[in-house]
């Protein structure tokens, strides 16, 4: 009976020291990956119709020209030196005092007047999401710390896993003197799929109508891949789909953060939707297509879209909402059969640059062949946005192009202009910035 009281003894000290190994062990994180079982939908959604929804109408405007004045929809604009084509910037977000963009695959923060710093996170070019719209990083002003989004392929499968990484405060990221690695982070979230848009709490999906691929919504879920929940804001029903149903269609929809909240639009659908809370979606513009539209239902059953038009590009700042729409113009048949009478005629394709002024309910169509609104600020190159971050919008064009195409006057608006073009190297790329 000793014995075994002996024996039952010194196995509960192994046990305890086993325990006490792996909360001393270095290479332990109490933050690694637990193994979760995400959750349903927590909120049921609900629809905020109690404000008006702005029309936005591309009906009208298509069949107009207008120039538009950057002065309209902006008060001031500044230049970045932003490196060369090598490292292309593709993603940029708006700090305090600045701006960090992603020149794929490094990250450097850039300040007025400042040398640009780097921003010590170290990967890969090829674990960069590559993407159509969304986000790659999402800054949290609160805390000032930093959200990539990232991939990293699983040599196993091939496929990569898709992840969130939180890095610390911005101040001791710049302040350190060696890297991190994304591998290294303590909060590293794996997603179940691509983020579209995310924030520092969430991120957002579409999915879409069961047979076809057209969106009918988003699903969010928090970095733990709970479903947050379902908003359906895309097309109606089509009934009964047949198996052997043969469509021809374009894809095309919109993603992008206006204060902090995501907005979209889906495709074959004419409203702007943006989620005000976890659970509360509103819609915010209607584009108005008119005789133009081209409805899910019509496209599916094969419907000509010959002078149909769409949205290919959707971008917001306080004071403006800008547009690529795209008019379908040659038909896809070919062949003696086609209809050659007048009024059904093929013609080409045109792709219009449009502006919805907010303060005049206006929408105005850029001549075709400009390239942007006229910049009345400092007469710089024309300006139209690749991207948006806050209420900031921005270009990214060559440094050749502001050389050769800007003309200087000696206007006292250009005083800066003048500065900047004269200490430019040849071989830079310029972020244009706006507010």
């Amino acid at each position: 009976m000793k014995d075994i009281s002996y024996s039952l003894f010194f196995a509960f000290l192994i046990l305890l020291s086993g325990c006490k190994q792996k909360g001393e062990d270095k290479n332990y994180s109490p933050t690694e990956e637990i193994s979760h079982q995400p959750t349903g939908p927590q909120y049921t959604a609900r629809y905020d119709r109690t404000k008006p929804v702005e029309m936005i109408d591309v009906e009208s405007a298509i069949s107009t020209s207008s120039d538009v004045r950057l002065s309209e929809v902006a008060s001031t604009i500044e230049y970045f030196q932003v490196g060369d084509d090598k490292y292309p910037v593709t993603d940029v977000v708006a700090v305090d005092g600045g701006f960090i963009a992603l020149n794929q695959p490094k990250l450097y923060l850039y300040r007025q007047g400042q040398k640009r710093k780097r921003v010590g996170l170290k990967t890969k070019y090829g674990d960069w999401k590559d993407y159509i719209s969304g986000n790659n990083l999402f800054y949290d002003k609160t805390t000032t710390k930093l959200y990539v989004l990232l991939k990293k392929l699983d040599p196993e499968t091939g496929y990569s896993d898709k992840f969130i990484v939180e890095l610390p405060p911005l101040d001791s990221v710049l302040a350190r003197t060696h890297y991190l690695y994304a591998d290294s982070l303590p909060n590293r979230y794996v997603l179940k799929n691509w983020a579209e848009i995310f924030t520092s709490e969430m991120y957002l999906r579409r999915f879409n109508y069961p047979g076809t691929g057209f969106d009918h919504g988003v699903t969010t879920f928090n970095l733990k891949n709970d479903t947050i929940c379902n908003f359906y804001a895309g097309i109606d029903s089509f009934g009964i789909i047949k198996d052997d149903n043969f469509y021809n269609f374009t894809l095309y929809n919109t993603s992008y953060l206006y204060d902090n909240k995501p907005t979209f639009s889906a495709t074959y659908c004419d409203t702007v939707y943006r989620l005000s809370d976890h659970q509360t979606i509103v819609p915010v513009y209607n584009i108005h297509l008119g005789k133009y539209k081209a409805s899910a239902t019509y496209v599916f059953n094969k419907g000509d879209k010959r002078n149909k038009a769409w949205v290919d590009d959707l971008k917001e700042n306080p004071k403006g909402v800008f547009l690529k729409v795209h008019r379908e113009g040659k038909s896809s048949k070919s062949g003696w059969l086609d209809n050659k009478n007048k009024e059904n005629r093929d013609f080409p394709s045109e792709d219009y640059l449009m502006v919805y002024l907010k303060n005049k309910c206006q929408t105005k169509a850029l001549p075709l062949k400009a390239t942007g609104m006229i910049n009345a600020l400092d007469g710089g190159l024309p300006f139209w946005p690749d991207g948006q971050t806050d209420e900031y919008m921005y270009m990214i064009r060559p440094a050749k192009d502001l050389k050769q195409r800007i003309k200087l006057t000696g206007s006292p608006k250009q005083e800066s202009l003048k500065k900047f073009l004269s200490d430019l190297p040849d071989n830079q790329n310029v972020m244009i910035v706006i507010k």
